[in-house]
């Protein structure tokens, strides 16, 4: 078989990869491998949600570096851990604008 790009896993990086190479590339083969069933993913069955800045009254870029980067425990790039960080907000936007559906209180 023969792809011109191999994603590797069908969780919420994998897709997100694959559908922006699918609109910057329309002529190219794209091939996702995942473990078991498409929809088996970690993304899935994360149960923390997503942790992004969307109250900076309340939150800032810096409490969240901070938090990673002690979560990390010394494992983290701090340069990427920020770019992650600043570009989060976006990128959650980005994937409900494609439909993807979050919880949005605490029940």
């Amino acid at each position: 078989m023969q792809t011109d790009f191999l994603v590797i896993g069908s969780g919420i990086a994998g897709l997100t990869y694959a559908l922006k190479v699918a609109n910057a590339c329309p002529d190219k083969t794209i091939t996702i491998v995942t473990k078991t069933q498409s929809d088996e993913t970690n993304t899935k069955y994360a149960q923390g949600g997503i942790a992004a800045v969307m109250d900076f009254d309340k939150d800032s870029f810096n409490k969240h570096i901070e938090d990673t980067l002690i979560a990390g425990d010394g494992l983290c790039n701090k340069e990427i851990v920020e770019i992650v960080v600043k570009e989060g907000v976006e990128r959650i936007q980005e994937i409900i604008e494609w439909g993807a559906k979050f919880d949005k209180d605490k029940e």
